[in-house]
């Protein structure tokens, strides 16, 4: 027997879950959240193109493991892989604590720059539902980010691809070539848009306005799709608790929205000091699973402002992706599979969740996409003018 789907408890579960504070209720919220002002580095640290280590064990391990293997694309870095630096906490401004909940700003211009939000998910059983699903979701998509360690996948809607840029749902990894295979390939994206649905509602109503307007903005500016699935329906769907799936309605009926577009799922990912342009100016991250332990590597950083978070379950957090940014490389042994991205780390523990990110190349993929321009517009409304952040980036 399937899941119960229970469509009138919807109310209940957007009330329970917190799905749509009102404006007062998240001021309230926001306004027992710690603000740290800090000025932007002059130069970033950890330093920009470098992989960096939280411990020397881990910069060991990670070269022994590089040593030797050809990169899958040779086009990565001029055929190269980048050096790997020991990391010095002394040269940081700010370490957050796994138990805090921090708002960065720009010291001089007052903007935010990084939010940290612990405790995030409300029910313990849904984040551990959400762990399951992020799981699923990567074993069944295709890696995009091969030469990184872990593994960081798409759900919900992508680009297509460089030779035929079009909106078009993740593919699966696997050939769907049998009616069984195809069902649970709609099961998962069905999971993978509900487990997207509610944390987006959750971020709408918990963080700063400006962060969310600047996604809602970008996508009715530039009539991209929100995560439907191809159901167009506006609904999506999730199990809360036991074996019950609630169906959530969005729009003015359901009160809640449809989450972005496009949704990445990772599993002990890391990445050298980088910055990126994006097609909106914020990237959210949530991870619903990290090790207990944080002295073993794999935390991010923001190193433009030379902040480390030090990692912890069921913790929300967003920054500008113009920003220098990274993840620390972690003690590791090789996994039994003997591949790339399968590394695991020796204490067992796994971070794993999902993020929201808007690709600039999705504009180009919309033009191309005319299937979209009939279907109906699952869409918030618009809040803001749109305007580019404009700050000056370190070097």
């Amino acid at each position: 027997m399937g899941p119960k789907i229970s469509p009138s408890t919807d109310t209940k579960a957007i009330e329970k879950l917190g799905l749509n504070w009102t404006s007062e209720q998240r001021d309230k919220f926001l306004s027992k959240v710690k603000v740290v002002d800090l000025p932007r580095l002059e130069s970033p640290y950890p330093i920009n193109d470098f992989y960096v280590a939280g411990t020397n064990k881990a910069r060991l391990e990670w070269k022994a493991y590089w040593d030797g293997k050809p990169l899958k694309d040779p086009r990565y870095n001029h055929g190269a892989r980048r050096d790997i630096l020991n990391l010095d906490e002394s040269r940081l401004q700010y370490i957050v604590a796994q138990d805090e909940s921090v708002i960065f700003r720009d010291a001089d211009t007052k903007e935010i720059s990084l939010v940290v939000l612990r405790n995030f998910i409300p029910d313990e059983e849904l984040r551990k539902n959400m762990v399951e699903v992020c799981k699923e979701v990567i074993k069944y998509r295709r890696d995009d980010r091969r030469e990184d360690p872990g593994m960081l996948v798409h759900f919900g809607y992508t680009c297509g691809s460089r030779h035929d840029p079009q909106i078009r749902l993740a593919a699966s990894c696997v050939k769907l070539n049998t009616p069984e295979k195809q069902e649970n390939e709609r099961q998962l994206n069905n999971k993978a848009q509900g487990m997207a649905g509610l944390v987006w509602n959750l971020m709408r109503s918990r963080l700063p306005p400006e962060i969310i307007a600047d996604y809602n903005d970008t996508i009715l500016e530039n009539d991209y799709p929100r995560m439907d699935m191809m159901k167009d329906d506006g609904t999506f769907a999730f199990k809360l608790r036991g074996n019950d799936v609630v169906t959530f309605k969005t729009g003015t009926e359901g009160g809640l929205e449809l989450p972005p577009p496009s949704g990445l799922s990772a599993i002990n990912y890391a990445r050298h000091t980088h910055k990126e342009t994006n097609g909106n100016n914020w990237i959210l991250a949530c991870t619903c699973n990290a090790p207990e332990d944080p002295t073993k590597g794999g935390n991010f950083y923001l190193a433009s402002y030379g902040i480390i978070m030090l990692p912890a379950s069921n913790t929300v957090s967003a920054w500008h992706p113009t920003d220098y940014h990274g993840t620390t490389l972690y003690e590791m042994i090789e996994g039994p599979e003997r591949r790339a991205g399968y590394e695991i780390r020796p204490d067992g523990g796994f971070n794993t969740g999902l993020v929201f990110e808007l690709s600039r190349a999705l504009k180009n993929a919309r033009r191309n996409s005319t299937w979209l321009n009939n279907r109906q517009r699952h869409k918030a409304p618009r809040t803001r003018p749109f305007k580019p952040r404009k700050t000056i980036q370190t070097r």
